[in-house]
């Protein structure tokens, strides 16, 4: 597996460095972008329709770029990895969405996936904001008994919570799924899902809820008592909320985290990137600062010390962690390029698809999700 990775700032410099990179020999079979909306999504999905090789790509909320100390973290940008590697390990598809329910879009990926590789892993990025990921996830997952790989997120636009979108070659969804399904005997690939928020305040009761969205805790409107609580405004929700998550409490697992990524004015209700069950116990939750790095540092460490040598990383971190951290998330990038040392691009999103601590895959937020590929 070969691997060129570089950031741009506008369209016309990504097609030249695309180019570049295969005028100086490389053979691109696979890229990876992660873009800004304001790079107009539509237009690069359109320029990269001169290339003969698939792209797998989507809107982010902030961009990452191993290798680049100068540039680990950017915005309004778009960062890119192209993979030389065997055309025959992987595919890429776009699945449109509308009209398909979240847990059937994740049954249709999955059912896709088995037809394609007798042992499939996925990578997939997911548009729409009033998607459930959660629910894709799980219709994922339940078209394979013994389990599967799963690792990615939910599209973002930059903080602006209006339209995310997935793409590839000369193809785009508002609301849909980009994915690249791999030949798991031929393309080693994990991951690990880290957060480090803690919870605060005294456990509440979800009393009335549908899916993914949030009517009522404690017997009040969900928007009042979120607003009340944080101190916040209407206007100011979600994208002040988004650093402050509900944890999900449970007996026998750790909490689950639920980011705010809309509200519902009329009926005073609150839109999340999972489901948040009716008679759940809940709590709201904080990040601790640079103590959320050195879990993340530990996390990555531990992880990569199981793994055989990598080729390629891509990471999947929360759009809070860029928004709570500041600029501290760099010094979580870093940990990310000092513990894998190869090279790899990633984005804030939504919300994450992978594998955490205790190696569940499932849907998570304010999580970063470190994914590492390396050819058998």
């Amino acid at each position: 597996m070969n691997v060129k990775t570089f950031e741009a700032d506008a369209l016309c410099e990504l097609l030249h460095s695309i180019e570049c990179a295969m005028n100086e020999g490389l053979r691109p079979t696979l890229g990876f972008i992660f873009c800004s909306v304001s790079l107009n999504v539509e237009k690069v999905s359109q320029a990269l329709g001169q290339f003969d090789f698939p792209f797998f790509a989507c809107s982010s909320c902030g961009e990452i770029q191993l290798g680049n100390p100068a540039r680990l973290v950017t915005r309004h940008s778009a960062v890119v990895a192209l993979v030389e590697m065997p055309a025959d390990c992987f595919q890429i598809k776009l699945f449109g969405g509308h009209g398909v329910n979240d847990l059937d879009l994740g049954r249709d990926i999955g059912e896709w996936g088995r037809s394609v590789f007798r042992k499939p892993a996925f990578i997939t990025a997911i548009s729409g904001l009033k998607r459930n990921g959660e629910e894709v996830v799980h219709g994922v997952l339940s078209q394979f008994q013994e389990g599967v790989s799963l690792f990615g997120g939910l599209a973002s636009d930059d903080a602006q919570f209006k339209e995310t979108f997935v793409f590839t070659n000369n193809v785009f969804s508002e609301n849909g799924a980009v994915v690249c399904v791999l030949d798991h005997e031929r393309i080693a690939i994990d991951g690990v899902a880290t957060s480090g928020w803690v919870g605060v305040g005294a456990p509440m009761l979800v009393t009335e809820s549908e899916g993914n969205v949030l009517v009522s805790i404690n017997d009040k409107p969900a928007l009042d008592l979120y607003t009340e609580y944080l101190g916040l405004k209407t206007e100011d929700m979600p994208a002040v909320a988004v650093e402050y998550p509900l944890q999900l409490l449970a007996l026998d697992s750790p909490p689950a985290l639920r980011t705010v990524i809309g509200i519902d004015p009329q009926r005073r209700a609150i839109i999340f990137a999972g489901s948040i069950p009716k008679g759940a116990q809940i709590r709201f939750s904080i990040s601790p600062g640079f103590e959320t790095v050195k879990n993340s540092r530990k996390d990555f460490t531990e992880f990569r010390a199981r793994l055989p040598k990598p080729e390629l990383a891509l990471i999947f971190s929360c759009m809070a962690r860029l928004n709570a951290l500041g600029p501290v998330i760099e010094e979580e990038v870093l940990a990310a390029q000092e513990t894998c040392q190869v090279p790899g691009v990633g984005f804030f999103c939504y919300g994450e698809f992978g594998k955490n601590t205790a190696g569940r895959f499932d849907f998570y937020n304010e999580t970063c999700s470190l994914v590492l590929l390396s050819q058998r």
